[in-house]
């Protein structure tokens, strides 16, 4: 028998294949099990593949920081938010997003303009005017809005999603609204991942928000860890308290 009749001289075995893995059906670009592990990544797909395949799926939509409850999307309110409350932009700068906001011809004589793309405020439009985005418009709100102390109890979790739910004492009701569960376990708070279910934590959100997926926490802190943590060198550096509003107590209600 000549090698070409048959596969017995086959050394190794036959050749394992691995199935290949269905398609995303919401782009062209990813598999389905990628899409899902991306949209939970703040790197999003990119982040799972190989840099042969990089470029390929660096702008899914499916985990992009654009779309509305993705990983990214998530962490990128997070950290307009937190500018805007804690480390605003200089005045000429946040002047200039202003006037962008309005919609109106702007001249950037100073330069300034490339301070709020690379943070995701501003994008250039294909004739190359500057236009708001969500971002940008998340931390104009949020340089102006009063935002409330209050209670976040912690009320289940979700490893694969990243996500956990939360109830937050002065907010209407009790519909649970989903956050990043490591915006919750982290070393400032000095919790880990399995410890957070029923916890009770203090922290700063716009609970005036019309929809849940709009609310954003920011300055989390937990009541049981008084003293800000330390670090090799001094102390971590923690955010001044924002303008919120007055509340007599973080438990929760209106009193």
């Amino acid at each position: 028998m000549t090698y070409e009749e048959g596969a017995i001289h086959e050394p190794f075995g036959p050749e394992y294949v691995r199935p290949k893995q269905a398609d995303c059906s919401d782009c062209p670009c990813c598999t389905g099990a990628l899409c899902e592990r991306g949209r939970t990544d703040v790197k999003g797909c990119a982040g799972h593949v190989d840099a042969d395949h990089h470029d390929t799926v660096q702008n899914c939509p499916c985990s992009a920081e654009s779309t509305r409850g993705t990983m990214a999307w998530h962490m990128a309110r997070i950290r307009a938010v937190t500018a805007a409350k804690t480390k605003p932009l200089d005045p000429g700068v946040e002047k200039l997003l202003r006037l962008v906001a309005t919609r109106q011809p702007v001249a950037d004589d100073a330069g300034l303009l490339p301070q709020l793309t690379v943070r995701r405020y501003v994008e250039l439009a294909g004739d190359g005017r500057p236009v708001l985005t969500q971002f940008g418009r998340l931390y104009l709100d949020a340089r102006v809005q009063q935002w409330a102390a209050t209670a976040v109890t912690v009320v289940d979790v979700d490893k694969k999603a990243r996500m956990a739910r939360v109830v937050l004492g002065r907010r209407s009701g009790d519909t649970p609204v989903d956050v990043p569960m490591y915006q919750l376990a982290n070393p400032g708070t000095g919790l880990g991942v399995e410890e957070l279910v029923g916890v009770t934590l203090h922290a700063y959100a716009n609970t005036a928000a019309l929809d849940d997926a709009d609310l954003v926490l920011f300055g989390i802190s937990n009541p049981r860890v008084p003293d800000p943590p330390y670090r090799p060198g001094g102390l971590i550096n923690v955010p001044a308290a924002p303008a919120v509003v007055a509340s007599p107590e973080m438990a929760g209600g209106e009193g």
